[in-house]
């Protein structure tokens, strides 16, 4: 091989790395934190779940609604078969509960848009997170925030030990 056959692969093998590169950075990222929180509010402390939604990303995130995701019955193998066979996409969250916090007067201030390197907080009380809870079959969930696109981000599930009151 000659040296403008090294200079073609190197320069072949460098193209493609920047590609891979400027289109990952393409499109803005979101990540979603669930912490336990304490917060005032009208002079009345409180507390309960922190709901944090980071833009780590170049670009501007515009996020339309947080819902909360939670256990509401059992499935079968046969129903997430059925649904790996009509949808063509692995059965994660089937029986699933999603519910908007809007529904509980709990305001999350979406739609928004989130500029990078910052982040959103939301605030759910401890009573708001029992009414929640109150009809799942497990009490762990997920909060799941969409975009304008319609591109859901979830977080990792996190498990409300509280008892119930």
């Amino acid at each position: 091989m000659k040296l403008t056959d090294y200079l073609a692969i190197y320069g072949a093998a460098l193209s493609t790395a920047v590609f891979i590169w400027n289109t990952s950075r393409a499109r803005p990222k979101i990540k979603v934190r669930i912490a336990f929180a304490v917060d005032t509010i009208d002079g009345v402390t409180d507390h309960g779940i922190g709901v944090s939604v980071q833009n780590p990303s170049a670009h501007t995130a515009h996020i339309t609604s947080v819902s909360f995701v939670y256990p509401w019955r059992r499935t079968t193998v046969r129903e997430r078969f059925e649904h790996l066979v009509r949808f063509k996409r692995l059965p994660f969250r089937i029986g699933w509960c999603h519910s908007v916090l809007s529904n509980y007067s709990v305001d999350d201030r979406c739609p928004t848009s989130i500029e990078p390197g910052k982040s959103h907080w939301i605030f759910v009380p401890d009573a708001v997170l029992q009414q929640l809870l109150d009809d799942a079959i497990k009490r762990t969930f997920v909060v799941q925030v969409q975009d304008a696109l319609w591109r859901n981000k979830t977080s990792k599930p996190f498990a409300y030990d509280v008892p119930k009151k």
